[in-house]
């Protein structure tokens, strides 16, 4: 899964990586400040910690208001293994959770500068010029802040202006971000991004080409809500949406952070002859203060080629499986409880693997060593165990996944049958990417009316 390694960083809208701004110094909008953070606090458990190669995001903006970067990076290390986030259920959480810290730590620094520019709507240009050699297409050329009323207020930046041909107003900007804050713990916002009009140049086609991101903030719970959009030419996914919830009335020691994600397929990340079905990859994740926690993955329909020796020409064939991954986890991130069950399997050919006579230096093992090594029935790759099209391979691809063959992680550990097992036990999944549960329709739409 090479692809998912790019996948990983475009997915972040390469640029919009950011280090927060945290100075008091600039000038006076004449407007109180909004001091209220979007940022939920997330361990690093879930995140995989901060990351050391961000880049800024409206950079210019900060310039113009007088304001320094603390050196804090939107940028967070997401999962262990690059090239292949879905690997398990924790590798999946630190995928998906690292986006939202970055976008909830984003919308920090945008409010932070909305409190040292005018709130009067008047579009401003940066020193971005299209025409310098210095220009930065990922930094925005215009932006404008208004206060829409008392308690609301709208920060909108335009991206790719020449400084002689400015936007207007009622241009639709690219970035938009509006919040609506009530009193100290309650706030309201919605952030969207028009993704493939923002450094065009250097956009993959299978990018993400739109995201939203909603908050909701109260004394008792904060909660973000994530949604990014597809196009025709991502050959896999249709949409993610990631859903993160702080329940600031639970025991420290117990639930309170609570994440959901849910990825609209397309396709198999891995195309294989033979399997036309559609994978669905859903997960939930549950985490103290501290970080420590434990997700749960379930998997539908996904393609596996177990290949043995790619140099030899050792193939044990490609499966279609339903997996349900569980991982218990611990706030340095290491591994307490791992376990994955393959419910559901079937094989589906281009096996080539020979009946005997291979090796185990150099690898190259033969179908007889791998029944022996896994345990398998003696007659295992024989008669209908795992044999012929669309039989059941339910007791290899356990096995594969119990014993670490081909790369797997192994199973291990015992569960420790806590409240971390009690709320897994209760998992419930997001059951649609889209906002109206439906369809985008209106999705990205840049309007904000906070709920009374």
């Amino acid at each position: 899964m090479n692809s998912t390694s790019n996948f990983f960083f475009t997915l972040l809208l390469t640029g919009l990586l950011v280090a927060c701004g945290s100075s008091s110094s600039g000038g006076d909008s004449g407007d109180t400040a909004d001091d209220f953070s979007v940022k939920m606090e997330l361990p690093d458990s879930l995140t995989g910690g901060n990351s050391n190669s961000s880049r800024r995001i409206a950079g210019k903006i900060a310039e113009i208001a007088g304001r320094g970067g603390s050196g804090e990076p939107c940028s967070y290390l997401g999962p262990e293994n690059e090239d292949d986030p879905f690997r398990n259920g924790y590798e999946t959480t630190r995928f998906m959770i690292s986006i939202m810290a970055t976008w909830t730590c984003i919308a920090d620094m945008l409010i932070e500068l909305s409190d040292v520019v005018p709130r009067d709507g008047m579009i401003m240009e940066t020193d971005n010029d299209t025409l310098s050699p210095d220009y930065e297409s990922d930094d925005p050329t215009h932006y404008s802040v208004t206060a829409d009323s008392d308690t609301q207020v709208t920060l909108r930046m335009f991206y790719g202006y020449p400084l002689d041909t400015p936007p207007q107003i009622g241009d639709s900007p690219q970035f938009y971000i509006s919040w609506n804050k009530t009193d100290a713990d309650t706030v309201q916002g919605r952030m969207i991004v028009d993704a493939s009009a923002i450094d065009a140049d250097d956009r993959e086609p299978d990018d993400p080409d739109m995201m939203r991101m909603d908050f909701d903030f109260t004394a008792q719970q904060r909660m973000a809500d994530m949604y990014l959009r597809f196009d025709q030419y991502n050959r896999w996914a249709n949409g993610f949406r990631i859903q993160v919830t702080r329940d600031d009335s639970a025991s420290p020691l117990g639930q309170v952070f609570t994440a959901r994600g849910l990825i609209d397929m397309s396709g198999q990340f891995l195309p294989l002859p033979g399997i036309s079905e559609i994978p669905q990859i859903q997960f939930f994740t549950v985490s103290d203060l501290l970080g420590n926690g434990a997700a749960i993955e379930e998997i539908q329909d996904l393609s596996l080629p177990l290949i043995v020796n790619i140099f030899q020409n050792n193939h044990l064939g490609d499966y279609l499986f339903t997996k349900r991954d569980i991982y218990f986890f611990e706030d340095d991130q290491d591994w307490e409880y791992i376990n994955k069950t393959v419910t559901d399997s079937q094989y589906r050919g281009a096996r080539n693997t020979a009946a005997s006579g291979g090796s185990w230096l150099p690898f190259n093992p033969s179908l007889d060593m791998i029944i022996g090594a896994l345990a398998l029935d003696s007659d295992y790759f024989s008669g209908s165990k795992c044999a012929q099209l669309n039989d059941d391979c339910n007791q290899l691809l356990n096995a594969v996944f119990v014993d670490g063959f081909a790369d797997q992680e192994k199973n291990q550990g015992s569960d420790p049958l806590d409240w971390r097992s009690a709320a897994l036990a209760a998992a419930t999944y997001l059951d649609s990417v889209y906002p109206n549960g439906v369809d985008w329709s209106g999705a990205f739409e840049q309007s904000f009316t906070p709920n009374p």
